[in-house]
């Protein structure tokens, strides 16, 4: 593997400690500058922190466990930066100083090495896999081929001609490395100056040169990533049941969030269950996505574009649904968790079975549900639905019937949905509804649920003057949201899933749908329009806005935006209130708890200089004791001196 680019004035401060001149004037870990006395830390003399470190956690659900952990105190191994498959050999087999923990370009992240270094765990101590700083040529999908694929409509009851993906395989290039179960920590590392850090202490130290094992001291990595929970959901939920101490800490958690909902008109939500009144639409995109690596799931073509979609269809219908109210109710929604077996959309299906929602199945007329539409220059619009469900003469009708005005295509009659929120309806009872998709059959999109699924693969530019944090705060003109949202007082406890994308879209929703009204701070922040209403709040959602500052002024513009926004849970059925956590109709998965996730690196000596430092501090140790004891014993022998009468007098 050839290193290139030239290493800054922070990272060679990092380094000089490694060749051992013994100055003590770097402290290894931040680059600092110290006295000419030397580091008031040990500690930071010794290790370097990766400032940058995103684990790959562990995940349960009622059958087995996936992901990765390091043991209690963290694994150490020597560093080893792979150049190629062909270099394997030299981790698991031939390499005389295992275990061995190894550096990854993310092009060769591939399943293929990854499970051979599974295979030979007993040598392998981690992988590190370097984050690139622009997406890799080779598609690259950590999921499976058939995503949900168990938890969907197409099981063997519903039509066995379509269960598991027999029609379509929906993402072929999935290589299913998110589903493994790795008993190393893998760590996925930011390309800058820690990895350079990384690479030259290799090239200092652990490089083979013309096939000879390098001398000691060698560089070593130490990651921790301890996982609380093991083997299922059931056996982390019962541990979680267990209280031996005054503080008990559990070891897990079911994953979980808030769906997000807003209707065309108000629907009273305090009474809930069938509407004798109501017929609705539910337009629907889901929120969540996922990657190998915990918290970077960017999601870009994945979600992102679905909701965008279906916020800027919410704002464009606002003013037409007010002016003329159609004869259906659309009910804006937003679902969370439905990578993981489809928790939102189920959670919401359950609520409207038995009467925990606004409204009952019997209430919802049909289903349109915008997918994955990162349209490209090449790429169409397709129109997806359920060949089995259009079997019954109304629902074909119905779904025959839906025109969009738009161009879009249809498959194959014979071809089954893709995995989408609609299913888990479909599930319960044939509805009408459409999934629009930018695949005809196979996904587009060569990044599903990884990484790389982000901004750059969807082609976003941004003015090229603008660094690339920078980037991460710019809004275009289009986008740009005219008032800031207060943060609610009271709302749904989230579960672990990140709340951001939840309430961002709730205050966009409230923003593009909302009205804004006169009434005090005191009364929109207790939901009414004034100390007299007592209906509203069965109707509305009302958020105190703090506003902006006008351009010659110096202090916020607040006002109370009025909404039908609203959260409801997106949490299994499994979990609340069935407790079945070996369930296979509802999503079972949980997510480990962990208290460290840090990374160092280090010298290490050889295992005889060790012995031997060892066998001096215990021989140090053991004269020390020999002399003390012998000083003791012979203290009034040793210490004595003629001493002056008792009775002498000055």
């Amino acid at each position: 593997m050839k290193f290139s680019g030239n290493v800054d004035t922070g990272t060679r401060k990092k380094l000089l400690n490694f060749g051992g001149d013994g100055g003590g004037q770097i402290c290894l870990g931040r680059g600092l500058r110290c006295p000419s006395v030397g580091c008031n830390s040990v500690e930071k003399k010794i290790y370097v922190h990766l400032n940058y470190t995103v684990p790959c956690v562990r995940l349960l659900n009622a059958t087995h466990q996936i992901g990765c952990q390091s043991s209690l105190s963290g694994n150490v191994g020597v560093l080893h930066v792979l150049e190629s498959e062909d270099n394997l050999d030299w981790v698991l087999s031939k390499g005389p100083n295992p275990p061995y923990l190894v550096i990854l370009e993310a092009a060769l992240f591939t399943r293929s090495i990854m499970m051979k270094l599974k295979n030979g765990s007993n040598r392998v101590a981690g992988v590190a896999v370097v984050a690139p700083n622009t997406n890799p040529t080779e598609p690259f999908s950590p999921y499976t081929t058939c995503p949900n694929e168990n938890t969907g409509v197409y099981t063997e009851k519903y039509d066995p001609a379509y269960a598991h993906c027999n029609v379509t395989v929906w993402n072929p290039l999935g290589n299913g490395l998110a589903y493994e179960e790795f008993d190393f920590p893998i760590f996925s590392l930011k390309d800058d100056n820690d990895t350079q850090v990384i690479r030259q202490c290799f090239l200092d130290h652990n490089q083979v040169v013309n096939g000879s094992a390098p001398q000691y001291p060698l560089c070593a990595m130490q990651l921790y990533s301890h996982m609380s929970a093991v083997t299922d959901t059931a056996t982390c939920m019962r541990r979680n049941d267990i209280n031996f101490s005054i503080s008990p800490e559990g070891v897990c958690d079911p994953l979980g969030d808030s769906n997000v909902w807003a209707s065309s008109r108000p629907i009273n939500t305090t009474q809930k269950g069938h509407k004798n009144s109501e017929n609705v639409i539910i337009a629907a995109a889901r929120l969540d996505s996922r990657s190998f690596f915990f918290d970077i799931a960017p999601g870009a073509q994945s979600s992102v574009t679905g909701f965008v979609s279906l916020l800027a269809a919410a704002h464009a219908l606002r003013n037409a649904t007010q002016e003329a109210p159609p004869n259906r109710t659309i009910l804006y929604t937003f679902f969370q968790g439905e990578t993981f077996d489809y928790i939102g959309s189920s959670r919401m299906v359950y609520d409207m079975e038995n009467n925990q929602f606004a409204v009952d199945l019997d209430n919802v007329h049909s289903v349109l549900e915008v997918g994955q539409v990162g349209l490209r220059s090449d790429s169409q619009l397709w129109l997806h639905s359920d060949p089995v469900s259009r079997r019954n003469s109304s629902v074909n009708d119905e779904v025959a019937s839906k025109d969009l005005n738009v161009t879009v295509n249809q498959p194959q009659a014979s071809q089954p949905l893709p995995p989408s929120s609609f299913q888990r309806f479909l599930r319960a009872r044939p509805i009408p509804g459409i999934v629009i998709e930018d695949h005809q059959s196979v996904f587009t999109n060569r990044y599903y649920e990884s990484m790389y699924d982000n901004a750059e693969y969807l082609n976003i530019s941004y003015p090229s003057n603008l660094t690339a944090d920078e980037q991460l705060e710019h809004i275009t003109e289009t986008a740009t949201v005219p008032f800031t949202l207060s943060p609610p007082t009271a709302e749904f406890k989230f579960i672990h899933l990140s709340s951001e994308p939840t309430f961002l879209v709730q205050y966009l929703l409230a923003n593009l749908t909302g009205t804004v009204v006169n009434v005090t701070k005191e009364d929109c922040q207790h939901q009414r329009e004034d100390d007299k209403d007592k209906e509203s709040h069965h109707l509305y959602h009302y958020m105190w806005v703090q506003g902006s500052v006008p351009p010659n002024g110096t202090q916020r513009e607040s006002f109370c935006v009025r909404s039908t926004v609203h959260l409801s849970k997106a949490l299994s059925p499994a979990f609340d209130p069935l407790k079945e956590y070996t369930s296979t109709e509802y999503s079972t998965w949980t997510e480990s708890r962990w208290k460290t996730i840090k990374g160092r690196i280090f010298l290490v000596a050889s295992h005889e200089l060790e012995m031997l430092t060892l066998g001096v501090g215990v021989g140090v140790l053991v004269t020390s004791l020999l002399l003390t004891y012998l000083i003791s014993s012979k203290a009034d022998i040793l210490f004595s001196s003629g001493r002056e009468p008792t009775n002498a007098t000055y």
